[in-house]
């Protein structure tokens, strides 16, 4: 086990030294576009061996929630559907800004963006791509109709101007420094006139793209099935077919991959790894993830943790330590803050350290007797590396000190619609990704619209909205450094850990995991 601990940290230290020399562009600098890279697939992906399978079929934790773009802020929904819909800007294995639909951009203005557009793109039923479609879809996401939860991400944009086919402009209400980190994060371009002619409704379950991958079939809660863009602007995709199968339980994708059925999934259970390494067609691919872990402490519910003293003392009270090294066999980088040491904008904050003591203290502080509180913490049940286990450890850690802890295993879906519609209790557990800027996290996790957020209070949403326009990059960071210094003293998280992923693949895929843990099949394909 040691020896793999040593494997994930000095992974984790070469991705961490490689994402330092490539830091987003911020205020006061005209973004360059770098040149366009060598496309993954092409004249390097050659036909797959006779003996292959005839389709790749990766196994999946939880459905789509839509086929459309630019709706659902929900990682399992944008992993599928970015092999659908090309990005105008992409970032690449490393984090760095990288030109797609958008060969290059600059910054006019405080205020105005200009991007230039990639000529002789179609969408997959032949309608040219062009500035409109890109006014399109920031016009979708900007619309209260379309319910977009994106919506609050990008309600700075005031205005899209196509100035002609090739070159489009974002005008923003204020100066918006990490638009460019928006794009690349949020934006994903459907086909205009098939959204209009045929209605969201339909478009939902029939997507119309310039992505790699053309949608063939989706049945819910079973598999998304897609086929390859033989006209894609990159050149054609070595793998022909893949298919997303969801299959909820971590047992039941490793016995899929396993018994062949499936070759490649997320995720792997640490007391599997081996089991996958000795098997006959397996290997474990590892990578330092972007994503973090966190417990939410929810505000939005009227409960204890209302009580600044009551989230310390739950932060005293668990030892995420013992919940490394017990529960994850020590796969994943402890968080004491709500920002990861991966995150460009990262500041050293305090660690509360394990004191069940001094939580037994601030909890008689605000009047509360420890054995007569009663919590309940929802966990989704096969999202993330052991989760309910993680859950079901902390409560175990609680109940030491006298808490009492209901633990609720959710679907996924269900999990995220009760955070999104303020359904949640006192406590759940959730993942943030990728997390590569400060804003990109504490703007959607801790303000009162945005919707997974768990945490609000009036003084630290005026200290996020005071730090959102500043375009100096010394007064930018700055303030999100106070910002995670007081959401530290708020309590407003027990932060967890970044997330190291463990990935089962078929020994004959060649498939390398990225930081963002997208599952981009374009870049994959089978080898002998």
């Amino acid at each position: 086990m040691l020896r793999k601990n040593h494997l994930f940290l000095l992974l984790f230290i070469c991705f961490t030294v490689l994402l330092a020399a490539c830091t987003p562009e911020t205020a006061g600098t005209t973004p360059t576009a770098p040149a366009t890279p060598q496309p993954a697939g092409g004249t390097e992906n050659t036909a797959a061996p006779a003996s292959v399978p005839e389709e790749l079929v990766i196994g999946f934790e939880a459905d789509a929630a839509t086929m459309l773009a630019n709706t659902d802020v929900n990682y399992v929904t944008d992993i599928q559907i970015r092999n659908i819909y090309d990005p105008l800007i992409d970032r690449d294995e490393k984090g760095a800004l990288i030109p797609v639909l958008a060969t290059e951009w600059k910054n006019i203005d405080p205020l105005t963006w200009e991007f230039r557009l990639r000529q002789g793109v179609k969408f997959t039923n032949g309608e040219p791509f062009n500035a409109e479609a890109v006014k399109f879809n920031i016009d979708y996401i900007l619309d209260e109709k379309n319910n977009s939860f994106y919506r609050s991400r990008w309600k700075d944009v005031k205005e899209v101007k196509v100035i002609d086919d090739q070159t489009v402009q974002v005008i923003t209400s204020q100066p918006f420094p990490t638009l460019l980190l928006r794009i690349a994060d949020d934006l994903l371009i459907m086909a205009p006139k098939h959204t209009k002619e045929v209605g969201l409704e339909k478009a939902a379950t029939d997507p119309v793209g310039t992505g790699a991958y053309k949608f063939d079939k989706w049945t819910r809660d079973d598999s998304l099935k897609l086929v390859a863009n033989e006209e894609y602007w990159q050149g054609a995709p070595s793998i022909k077919r893949v298919t997303f199968r969801i299959i909820p339980e971590f047992s039941a994708r490793l016995s899929a991959f396993l018994g062949g059925e499936i070759h490649l999934f997320k995720n792997v259970p640490v007391d599997s790894v081996e089991r996958v390494k000795s098997s006959e067609n397996g290997k474990i691919e590892l990578v330092g993830s972007s994503r973090i872990n966190y417990l939410a402490l929810n505000t939005f519910y009227d409960g204890p943790l209302k009580d600044k003293r009551v989230r310390q003392a739950l932060n005293y009270a668990i030892d995420v330590d013992e919940l490394l090294k017990s529960v994850l066999n020590g796969n994943g980088t402890k968080m004491t803050g709500p920002l990861s040491k991966v995150n460009a904008d990262y500041t050293e904050t305090k660690d509360y350290g394990y004191d069940p003591d001094k939580a037994v203290a601030l909890l008689k502080e605000a009047g509360i007797d420890p054995k007569t509180l009663k919590l309940t913490l929802d966990t989704p049940n096969g999202r993330y590396p052991m989760d309910t286990h993680v859950a079901q450890a902390i409560a175990s850690q609680l109940q030491r000190i006298g808490i009492q802890v209901t633990v609720q295993a959710n679907e996924w879906g269900n999990h995220l619609a009760k955070i999104r519609q303020h359904e949640m209790k006192d406590m759940f557990i959730l993942g943030w990704g990728p997390a590569f800027d400060a804003q990109g996290t504490i703007e959607n996790l801790f303000t009162e619209k945005a919707p997974y957020s768990g945490f609000y209070d009036k003084d630290v949403e005026a200290m996020i909205q005071k730090a959102l326009p500043i375009f100096d990059p010394a007064e930018r960071k700055k303030a999100f450094d106070e910002l995670q210094h007081r959401l530290v003293e708020e309590a407003a998280w027990v932060p967890l850990w970044q997330q190291g992923d463990l990935y089962a693949v078929a020994k004959n895929l060649q498939f390398a995991p990225r930081p963002d843990e997208k599952f981009l099949v374009f870049e994959m394909k089978w080898g002998q």
